[in-house]
């Protein structure tokens, strides 16, 4: 052994652990002064060579804030904290509490469900009731957490009450999540003591400089000549060089984007933002339906507009709502609003460009295709997320029949998805008559829904000047995706983690017919 043997952190972290039967990792840290990263990286390599060993270690689960948790402290509140103020000082109403640019709306309103959950607050959104004077288990929430973390001390999970630590753990961050109150993080505190060829390894290293990289400044001031040069072991596996490459989810899109080219398709493009007219009306879907209702669409705030339709296309369109036009058939029989015609919302189907497609006298026969980013609110799991793609397509035609559409849908779950089992399953699509969705099976998740199609309704072909059958489909591309690539976790293919990403084996040429 040789004093060339120990790094300049070795050193540092052996010299403090001599002075002491143990130290642990907060200790050493604090007492020779070096940052976390670096003390990390001694004690690993000490540990590595047996000049130090672990006598304790332990495993605590504590409590940081998130980017909303950080948000609220800037500003010395929580939304259900504000909220339970602005009832207790005499207000009453939701709306008048949101005038208060304090927070955005989204969060006067997220504050106010907490409130009533809790028993905080009672009564409506126009008629607001305090029912316990200090915000109840939210006044809980910010002395056990913020507080603390303000004087820099982050609580254990298992030192918060019951009622707050679910609360917590409700809104830390989930799978696929950003932008959380909270972050629980598991931290190992170890203790460390010096074993006798660490004594040694210190003994024989002296009080003389170790030099790691030779200066012209250590050349010019002799420096050089009263200390040792430190060893490099040429063997040690350098660190892994990471190349930037392609998103693999991003190149299964360009993949079926090709695929669709080849066959001769057109691409269809549209708007994120989108009127309820192409949305819904131009699809013969009722103002009344479920599918509007603020759970289902995400309406836009005043202000955001998208470019009404032709006005001919919009009285034959309105004229079907209400009583089924030219078509022969009775349409929804219901008073059709302009108004709420024009209001915005993020796209939710992709089917919203084959109406846009269909009005602008596209070629008969013609087939289109787009891939289709949209917006719905679900829960997240492994199969749904709230944005997703979409692969729409039309195919337009005198000739063309229901048995045309079965044979697409065989091929895209083959030769995009690479299925080896799938079926068609009857349902029903207020736009298609006949309507069918396509099952596949997927080796971990079992049967799912890939999306639907049908034959487009009169209701929707003829305000629109099209005259001849149209099939349609839309599928869920994120779906085919988990086949396709081997996944079994839809939240996979938006990780932010670089070390999943890295390790999928996707290969553009090869991803489409993959058998799962």
């Amino acid at each position: 052994m040789t004093d060339t043997d120990l790094h300049p952190l070795e050193l540092a972290l052996l010299r403090w652990l001599s002075g002491r039967e143990q130290s642990s990792d907060t200790e050493s840290i604090q007492g020779t002064g070096l940052d976390e990263g670096s003390y990390r990286r001694a004690a690993q390599w000490l540990l590595a060579r047996g000049f130090a060993g672990v006598t304790a270690s332990v495993t605590t689960t504590r409590v940081g804030l998130g980017s909303q948790g950080l948000e609220n402290q800037e500003k010395a509140t929580t939304p259900e904290l504000a909220l339970a103020r602005f009832v207790r000082e005499g207000g009453t109403s939701l709306h008048l509490a949101q005038q208060d640019q304090l927070f955005g709306k989204g969060q006067w309103g997220s504050a106010l469900g907490a409130l009533m959950k809790e028993r905080v607050l009672g009564g409506s959104p126009d008629s607001l009731q305090l029912l316990i004077q200090d915000g109840g288990v939210f006044g809980k929430v910010w002395n056990e957490t913020y507080e603390q973390i303000r004087h820099g001390e982050y609580p254990l999970i298992e030192s918060l009450s019951p009622d707050v630590a679910a609360i917590v753990v409700a809104r830390a961050p989930k799978r696929g999540k950003t932008g959380a109150e909270f972050i629980i993080e598991e931290r190992t505190e170890n203790t460390l003591v010096i074993t006798d060829e660490g004594r040694k390894a210190l003994s024989l290293a002296g009080e003389r400089k170790t030099i790691g990289a030779l200066t012209r400044e250590i050349l010019a001031s002799d420096e050089w000549r009263n200390g040792t040069f430190r060893r490099y072991q040429v063997d040690i596996p350098p660190a892994r060089i990471h190349a930037g490459r392609l998103h693999p989810y991003g190149c299964f899109l360009d993949r079926v984007r090709a695929k669709f080219t080849a066959m001769g398709f057109e691409e269809m493009t549209g708007p994120l933002a989108e009127s309820e007219f192409w949305n819904n009306d131009a699809l013969f879907m009722p103002q009344f339906h479920a599918a509007r209702d603020i759970h289902d669409a995400y309406y836009l705030e005043e202000g955001a507009s998208v470019e009404p339709p032709e006005p001919g296309v919009f009285e034959r369109v309105a004229r079907v709502h209400r009583d089924g036009g030219d078509t022969g058939g009775r349409g929804w029989e219901y008073d059709f609003s302009p108004e709420k015609t024009l209001s915005t919302v993020l796209r939710s189907q992709g089917t919203a460009l084959s109406a846009r497609t269909l009005a602008a006298n596209p070629s008969i026969p013609g087939k289109y295709f787009g891939i289709a980013k949209c917006f719905r609110y679900d829960q997240v799991d492994a199969t749904h997320l709230p944005d997703f793609y979409q692969v729409e397509g039309i195919v337009l035609g005198k000739d063309i029949n229901f048995r045309h559409l079965l044979g697409l849908l065989k091929l895209f779950a083959e030769e995009i998805a690479g299925a080896e089992s799938y079926r068609y399953v009857p349902a029903y699509f207020p736009f298609t008559e006949p309507s069918v969705e396509l099952h596949v099976k997927h080796s971990v998740l079992g049967w799912f829904e890939m999306g639907g199609a049908g034959l487009f309704r009169e209701e929707v072909t003829t305000p629109l000047g099209i005259d001849v059958p149209v099939i349609a489909w839309g599928l869920g591309l994120d779906r085919m995706a988990l086949l396709a690539m081997g996944l079994s976790d839809i939240r996979d293919l938006v990780t932010p983690d670089l070390a999943r990403l890295r390790g999928m084996t996707v290969k553009p040429d090869g991803l489409l017919g993959r058998k799962v």
